[in-house]
């Protein structure tokens, strides 16, 4: 496997450093503020005999005394501070592994490197249907999909990065805020960056919520009232956006389908040709199979980032039902959506479809439209040129 050598550059490392220094301001603030007063035990009791009025005791009905309530302030700081420093460790060691680890780059060998240098339209009609291994993503041609940038085939899935240089296996975007792509073997941690970053900042938010409140019945220093609704703002503002986007990616990866293809691509509906359209990802395989792809076979695993999903990232299982037997040419299931085109020979008009005339009156609707003959095929008949719109837009 190619490994690509990235380019460390201001641009790379600001939105690292402001997403570190985001994890670091919640977690130091919400110790000082929060962890630190229930394990001192001044958050259920004071010295003070006003504010161990009933007022000003924040516990459990009835009001313990007040040994028991240091006691309790302890436990539960306890427990909070096991819970958020485990899922904070998780975070930063989901988000070192989505930095660090190389999404997956098209290997070198023969397999992949494309030859012919000569003309692209006869290096096309060179490598049409004959693929050096299965593949169901191919280009209007026919031929196999090529990076004109790295002088590769692409594998089904893969795209090429112009930020990174490379083509990414299964690639799904590139993300500034770790300066990499997320791609086939990076993909789990990213997934559970998002998921572990949600659940620590809903944490902190319900569990600080309870010093909030103190602040607002016991005399507090301005400073620290400040910087404790500044740690629940920043909680709320990030819970929010990580909220949508873990739906988002969930959604897709029960889907099997990555951003790109949901953004980009049209699938054959079950394989039937005579549909076209947006429709169901042809590598869907189920929940189970799909939810497998992103975090792994064993489900034991799934949640700690370790043990990413088997397999190379060149090729994929497809849908029951839309594995062609390799003698089928026409078995790219993904194509552009295409519509009929009548065909014009000589001086004879040929009706065309309701949808293809011009105009929005009824005799317009009825009038067939006469098309100018397309550029002559070498058999001399006219033929409609095909627009490969995945193709046009991602490279």
């Amino acid at each position: 496997m190619a490994f690509r050598c990235r380019r460390w550059t201001l641009a790379n490392i600001l939105p690292i450093a402001f997403m570190t220094s985001l994890i670091f301001v919640i977690w130091i603030l919400y110790l000082w503020l929060h962890i630190a007063p229930l394990m001192a035990g001044e958050v259920l009791c004071s010295g003070s005999n006003e504010l161990n009025s009933p007022k000003s005791i924040i516990a459990v009905n009835p009001p313990l005394r007040e040994h028991e309530c240091v006691i309790a302030s302890v436990q539960r700081g306890s427990v909070q501070a096991v819970i958020q420093q485990l899922l904070t460790a998780m975070l930063v060691i989901c988000f070192a592994r989505a930095i660090f680890t190389d999404p997956g780059s098209v290997p070198n060998d023969s397999d992949w490197t494309v030859e012919w240098q000569g003309d692209p339209e006869e290096a096309a009609a060179a490598e049409r249907g004959k693929p050096k291994r299965k593949q169901f993503e191919m280009k209007h041609t026919g031929a196999r999909r090529q990076c004109k940038w790295c002088n590769r085939y692409k594998p089904d899935r893969a795209h090429h990065c112009r930020v990174c240089r490379s083509c990414i296996l299964r690639m799904d975007h590139h993300c500034p805020w770790i300066a990499n792509c997320v791609g086939f073997r990076n993909h789990k941690y990213f997934y559970l960056l998002v998921l572990y970053s949600l659940l620590d900042v809903t944490f902190v938010f319900f569990t600080a919520m309870e010093s909030l409140n103190r602040s607002l019945i016991q005399e507090t220093p301005l400073v620290h009232r400040f910087l404790l609704v500044f740690c629940l703002t920043l909680s709320v503002m990030m819970g929010l956006l990580l909220t949508m986007f873990f739906l988002f990616h969930s959604w897709l990866m029960f889907q099997t389908t990555t951003t790109i293809e949901f953004c980009e691509k049209n699938y054959r509906h079950g394989g039937d040709t005579a549909q076209s359209g947006p429709a169901k990802s042809i590598y869907d395989r189920g929940v189970w199979e799909n939810v497998c792809a992103i975090l792994g076979s064993n489900p034991v695993f799934w949640f700690l980032p370790c043990s990413p999903p088997s397999g190379d990232g060149l090729s994929f299982a497809v849908s029951e039902g839309m594995d062609r037997d390799e003698e089928d040419e026409e078995s790219a299931p993904l194509l552009p959506k295409q519509r009929p085109v009548s065909s014009y020979q000589g001086e004879e008009v040929i009706s065309c479809p309701a949808k293809d005339y011009v105009g929005s009156s009824v005799e317009g609707a009825n009038t067939p439209r006469v098309n100018p003959p397309f550029p002559s095929a070498p058999n001399g008949e006219g033929t409609a040129p095909e627009v490969t719109k995945s193709e046009a837009s991602i490279s």
